[in-house]
């Protein structure tokens, strides 16, 4: 089924067009009726399953209205621009006009109305206005039809054409993720809260589990009513009005969304949103920092706070990149198209498309770091440029919350790799150019530190994430990575590069071969370790460098043996087991001349490490001492 949306200026015959083609008033309100002009948005419906059914959104004309005008062009396939022969081109000509263009349509026609007022020299002379008034856009090459809704004449021309246009123009995509933004909600005896709105993205059955947006609240579909047809299935496009089940009516309000995708959190913990931004040549004012906007997509519409990118004003014409943070989250998928509007007075200023969801608003040290809005483009670009954001990303979330179809993401990955840009690693993808970069930046530092700090072992989870300037999150991968290219290799809690050796000078070295003398002097009854590093920071790295190294074992918290003094208490301890079972305190005393002092802290040790376990006043074999 093909959708479109009439657009123009109030009074100048849309919703009378729309009923002469399908025989359907789309004013459904009273007063609307009363008033003679469209304030909500209204529906007919053309033609058959044989030559094609299309879907008539009309939207009302008037100023006051422009928002609700803006909730039914978004899910259309193409528009219908209306022109009154005896007005010509009006204020809300211009303003729709810009809207529909705005909201990325491709696809339009032009129909001048009420010829029966107008001369044929003056249609003429509309006619040439018109088309230099579209010149350079989607407009451009449309067909422009002349009628009277009034007496019919031209009706002829225009309906042979529009039943051309469903086997012509690809209606909605079904890309597997199905949202339905709610424009009307109200409640049936015996059914219980409706919903209606233009289904777009995906498909839903009845029977499917939906969650609504905002409140997070989880339903099933009862029934679906679909292009004034009960189904069990409404398709992408679709006039679709649903039933809920275990979704209290307070949470389907106009605004909301219906959507297939359980989890709403991403939206939530990312509010701001990274947004292209065309300002009309008519806008009233310029874009600077902290201006507040209406955003509106689909009938969601949220005031909120913007911040600029790289320039410090937008001016009327001009195109950049804001960021804009809502008062309240918003649920628009990347790549989703939206208008911008001043609160008061209602006036458009522009609009553009998401290009990503953020935690926060950035700083302006970061500025950098947001280079890969300006190529989001193509398909392949966008994947590209998400890829260019982390480190490794998963084949199967690759750009999950975004207008692309997961079919389409698997082609643009497939070119990348082909064309060398992009290769995958444990399930996961990468961008080779930026990883590579993050790995260079990351060895250029890692070696100058530990150049500086031989005697270390190497490098702590946190510092790996400090010198690859990565989040704490995706530093796991960045190891994983590491380490599987042989740069890297892990060494307890450590991460050390790969070739590099420990080594010790000057004051750190005197302070190692002072401690390592005081513990080869009592071998079995060392100085407390709180007495070792009282030599200052010197005698701390040296204790940390023999530990690491393996030249020391530390005992508990209170001791540290040398390596082969302790491996010599261990292998006393396991004769001891296996020869009695069972090993007592005297037994370490009458062995290695040692006091309570030492004996019990060894004996702690062996417990936690489960070597030994206690049993009254003696020591017997841990659920460890055979590993």
């Amino acid at each position: 089924m093909l959708v479109i949306g009439t657009a123009g200026h109030i009074d100048h015959g849309k919703s009378a067009i729309v009923k002469r083609l399908t025989g359907t008033d789309p004013d459904r309100l009273p007063e609307e009726k009363l008033r003679g002009m469209t304030i909500d948005l209204g529906f007919a419906f053309r033609g058959d399953d044989e030559k094609g059914t299309i879907a008539f959104v009309d939207v009302p004309g008037h100023e006051r209205f422009v928002k609700n005008m803006i909730a039914g062009v978004g899910g259309i396939d193409a528009v219908m621009l209306v022109i009154a022969a005896d007005d010509g081109w009006m204020p809300q000509s211009q303003e729709h006009f810009q809207i529909v263009r705005l909201l990325g349509i491709n696809h339009g026609l032009i129909v001048i109305n009420k010829t029966d007022l107008a001369e044929q020299d003056w249609l003429e002379l509309l006619t040439e206005d018109i088309r230099e008034k579209v010149a350079g856009t989607f407009l451009a090459e449309a067909p422009i039809f002349r009628v009277s809704a009034q007496t019919g004449d031209g009706f002829e021309e225009l309906e042979r054409y529009l039943d051309t246009l469903p086997a012509r123009i690809s209606a909605q995509r079904d890309i597997g993720k199905a949202r339905l933004y709610i424009d009307r909600s109200f409640v049936l005896t015996g059914i219980g809260g409706v919903v209606t709105g233009t289904l777009r993205g995906g498909a839903l059955s009845v029977g499917q589990t939906v969650s609504v947006w905002p409140s997070g609240a989880s339903g099933k579909v009862r029934s679906l009513r679909a292009n004034n047809r009960e189904v069990t299935r409404a398709e992408p496009g679709h006039r679709t009005a649903l039933t809920l089940t275990g979704v209290d009516k307070e949470n389907l309000v106009r605004g909301g969304v219906i959507t297939d995708r359980p989890d709403q959190t991403y939206f939530e913990d990312r509010p701001v949103l990274a947004l292209s931004m065309e300002l009309l040549p008519e806008a009233p004012v310029s874009l600077s920092d902290r201006r507040r906007i209406l955003f509106i997509t689909g009938t969601s519409e949220v005031e909120g706070e913007i911040r600029m990118y790289d320039q410090k004003v937008i001016k009327p014409s001009q195109s950049s990149i804001i960021f804009f943070r809502p008062d309240q989250p918003v649920y628009a998928l990347t790549g989703d198209h939206y208008i911008a509007r001043l609160p008061t007075p209602m006036v458009t200023l522009g609009g553009g498309r998401v290009l990503d969801h953020l935690p926060r608003f950035p700083y302006r040290r970061e500025a950098h770091r947001y280079e890969y809005l300006k190529t989001r483009t193509s398909d392949t670009d966008l994947v590209l440029s998400e890829l260019s954001c982390a480190i490794l990303i998963p084949s199967n979330t690759l750009l999950e919350h975004s207008t692309l179809s997961p079919s389409q993401v698997s082609s643009a990955v497939k070119q990348l790799i082909k064309d060398g840009l992009v290769d995958r690693f444990n399930d996961k993808l990468f961008h080779r150019a930026h990883l590579e970069s993050i790995v260079s930046a990351f060895e250029e530092q890692a070696s100058a530190y530990l150049k500086s700090k031989p005697h270390l072992k190497g490098l702590t989870r946190e510092q790996v994430a400090q010198f690859s300037s990565t989040d704490a999150e995706a530093v796991t991968d960045l190891l994983d990575w590491l380490i599987h290219r042989g740069k890297l290799a892990k060494l307890g809690d450590r991460y050390n590069l790969v070739g590099r050796g420990m080594s010790l000078k000057g004051a750190i070295k005197v302070a190692h071969d002072e401690i390592i003398a005081q513990l080869k002097e009592q071998p079995h009854t060392p100085p407390r370790l709180a007495l070792l590093a009282k030599g200052g920071k010197e005698h701390r790295d040296a204790i940390k460098f023999i530990i690491e190294s393996g030249e020391g074992y530390k005992c508990g918290s209170e001791f540290l043996f040398l390596t082969p003094a302790w491996e010599e208490i261990v292998t006393f301890i396991r004769k001891q087991l296996n020869a009695t079972g069972k090993l007592a305190v005297s037994d370490l005393k009458d062995r290695f001349g040692v006091s309570r002092k030492f004996a019990l802290p060894i004996l702690e040790q062996t417990d936690r490490l489960r070597l030994t376990t206690r049993d009254g006043d003696v020591r017997i074999k841990g659920d460890r001492y055979d590993s």
